[in-house]
C-alpha cells in the first residue's frame, strides 16, 4: 500500500514524533510482515538513528541481510552522533570488507569520526582513498577532512585542503575555525572568522563556542553581541556557549535576556538547552530561579539533574541535594559520576561525614561506579575538614591511582585547620614533588609553617617563592554593573575606576 508513491510505512516513520510512536510502527511492521522489506527495515533504523535510539537502530540493523551502503551510512551516522564513533570506523571497515563501495556520504561520516577519535593516520588513510578512487569531494566531504586534520593536530594539512576552495565556501572555514578552537589557538580561528567574506549561523556558532570552551568568556559574549546586532539567527549550539559564558562570568543580565529570547522565539526548549538555562542561573548565584527552570523542564535527564544537585551543593544546601538525588532516582534515571561528586561535595560542606561514606560506599556497589580522583578528593576533604585525619590519610592509601595535588592540597589544607603539623609537611612534600612550581601549594604550606611559629622555614619559602618566579592565581570577584562585568582583585588598582570605588570607601 503506498500515499502518493511513498509506502505506507515509511509515510508513517516520516510523521512520528518520538520513539514511543517509532517503536508502535515496528511492531506493526513486524506483526503485518511488512518487516521483510529492506527499504522498510532502513528506514526504520533511520528513524532510531535520528532519535539518539542508536542501540534499537543497531538492533534492527543486524536482522537485515545484506544491507546497502544506505543502510550502512545511516548507522555509521548514528554511532558518531551517539559519541560512539570507534564502532562507527569498525562499521565502515565492514561495509569495504562486505563489498560495498562507499559513496560521499559514507566518506563524509567516517572522517567525522576520526576526527572525534583525533586519530591522524585513519583520517589520512581515508583521505587517500578517496583520491585513489576518483571520489569527487563535495563541500560535506571537504568540511568534514578539515575539521579531521584540524582536530588532530595537522593544521598544515587542514589549511593546503582549505586553499582547494573559494572564499565563498563556508562550511570549510567553519570546519577550521572549530578545528583551530579545538586545539586552543584561538587566534588562528579568529583570523579565519575575520576574513570571512561570508558567515552563517554555524560560523558565528563555532567561534563563540570555541572562545567558550578556551576559558575566554567575555570574548564569547563579545562576539555573541555582535551576532545578535548583526540579526543572524541564532541555533541551539550558540545559545548554550552564550549562557554558559554567562554563568561562569555572572552576567545575570545577559543571561536572563538570552533566558526571555528563547522563551519568546524557541517554543518547546530542549532537555540541553533548559539543563543551559539552569546552569546560567546557578552560576549567576540564583539558585532559586535555577530551580523553578529545571522544574518547569517537560523532560530532565541525568545532565540535567547533575547541574541542579551541583547548583545546591555549591549554594550549601546539602538537604536539596539529597531530595533530588532520590527523584531522579525514582525517575528511573541511573546517577553517573558527576552527580556524586556533587553529592559527596554537599556532604563534605555540611559536614556529614557517615552519610557522605554510605553514598561512596553506594556509589562503587549499588552504581557499580569506579570512583575517580575527583570521588577520593571529596572523601579526603569531608575527612579533612571533621578532623579525622588518619581516615584521610587512609582513603589515600587505598586510591588504585597515584593521588594528586587535589587529594595532597585538601589533606594540607585539614592538616592546618585542624594543626597537624607533621601530617602536613608530608603532604606538602608530595605536592612539591608533583608541581614544584606551585606557588598556591608554597603559599598554604607558608600559611602552615607560620602556625608552628617556624619564622625560618617561613622566609625560606617566600624566597624560594620569588626566586623561582612561582605561578599563582589571585583571587577574583565578578560583578555585573549595567549589562558589564568588572572583575576585581584583593588590592586592586588596575581597574579604571579604582580611586572612585576607594574613595567611597575612605567616605
Amino acid at each position: 500500500m503506498t500515499t502518493t508513491g511513498v509506502p505506507v510505512p515509511i509515510t508513517l516513520l516520516q510523521i512520528c514524533n518520538n520513539v514511543k510512536e517509532i517503536r508502535q510502527v515496528h511492531t506493526q511492521l513486524v506483526v503485518s510482515g511488512l518487516i521483510k522489506r529492506k527499504i522498510n527495515t532502513t528506514r526504520l533504523i533511520e528513524s532510531y538513528s535520528k532519535s539518539g535510539e542508536i542501540v534499537e537502530a543497531l538492533s534492527v540493523f543486524d536482522t537485515v541481510r545484506s544491507p546497502d551502503v544506505y543502510a550502512y551510512n545511516t548507522v555509521i551516522r548514528g554511532l558518531t552522533s551517539a559519541n560512539r564513533p570507534y564502532d562507527s570506523l569498525l562499521l565502515y571497515n565492514e561495509l569495504l570488507h562486505g563489498g560495498l563501495t562507499p559513496d560521499n556520504h559514507t566518506y563524509t561520516y567516517a572522517l567525522k569520526a576520526c576526527s572525534h577519535l583525533k586519530v591522524l593516520s585513519e583520517g589520512k588513510q581515508l583521505h587517500a582513498r578517496i583520491i585513489k578512487v576518483g571520489i569527487k569531494p563535495d563541500t560535506y566531504i571537504h568540511s568534514s577532512m578539515i575539521n579531521m586534520y584540524a582536530n588532530s593536530g595537522d593544521t598544515e594539512s587542514s589549511n593546503r585542503v582549505l586553499a582547494e576552495f573559494s572564499d565563498e565556501n563556508v562550511p570549510a572555514k567553519n570546519s577550521m575555525i572549530t578545528g583551530y578552537m579545538n586545539q586552543g589557538q584561538v587566534e588562528y580561528a579568529h583570523q579565519v572568522f575575520d576574513k570571512m567574506s561570508r558567515r552563517d549561523s554555524a560560523t558565528w556558532s563555532a567561534t563563540i563556542t570555541g572562545y567558550t570552551r578556551n576559558g575566554m568568556y567575555e570574548n564569547a559574549l563579545v562576539v555573541f553581541q555582535e551576532m545578535v546586532a548583526c540579526k543572524i539567527p541564532m541555533n541551539e549550539s550558540s545559545l548554550v556557549s552564550a549562557l554558559s559564558a554567562c554563568g561562569r562570568l555572572g552576567a545575570l543580565d545577559e543571561g536572563r535576556w538570552i533566558h526571555a529570547y528563547i522563551k519568546k522565539m524557541w517554543g518547546e526548549i530542549s532537555v540541553n538547552l533548559g539543563t543551559s538555562i539552569v546552569d546560567m542561573y546557578a552560576g549567576c548565584g540564583c539558585i532559586e530561579f535555577a530551580y523553578e527552570v529545571f522544574k518547569s523542564m517537560y523532560s530532565k535527564d541525568v545532565v540535567a539533574y547533575g547541574v541542579i544537585i551541583s547548583g545546591f551543593a555549591k549554594h550549601g544546601s546539602a538537604h536539596k541535594c539529597f531530595q533530588l538525588f532520590d527523584e531522579m532516582v525514582s525517575n528511573g534515571i541511573q546517577p553517573n559520576e558527576v552527580i556524586f561528586v556533587a553529592i559527596l561535595t554537599a556532604c563534605s560542606h555540611a559536614g556529614l561525614v557517615d552519610l557522605g561514606h554510605s553514598y561512596f560506599n553506594k556509589m562503587t556497589s549499588l552504581y557499580n561506579i569506579k570512583p575517580s580522583v575527583h570521588h577520593y578528593g571529596c572523601m579526603v576533604d569531608l575527612l579533612g575538614r571533621a578532623g579525622r585525619l588518619d581516615e584521610a590519610e587512609e582513603v589515600i592509601s587505598t586510591m588504585v591511582e597515584e593521588p594528586n595535588v587535589i587529594i595532597w592540597g585538601a589533606l594540607l589544607a585539614a592538616c592546618r585547620m585542624h594543626k597537624d603539623y607533621k601530617r602536613g609537611e608530608l603532604a606538602f612534600k608530595k605536592i612539591v614533588a608533583l608541581e614544584p612550581l606551585s606557588g598556591e601549594r608554597y603559599k598554604l604550606a607558608g600559611h602552615l609553617f607560620a602556625d608552628m611559629e617556624e619564622q625560618e622555614r617561613v622566609h625560606k619559602l617566600r624566597k624560594d617563592f620569588w626566586e623561582k618566579n612561582l605561578e599563582r592565581t589571585q583571587g577574583s570577584s565578578l560583578i555585573e554593573v549595567d549589562g558589564e562585568v568588572h572583575k576585581f582583585v584583593a588590592s586592586d588598582i588596575v581597574h579604571g575606576s579604582y580611586q572612585d570605588i576607594y574613595s567611597l570607601f575612605e567616605g
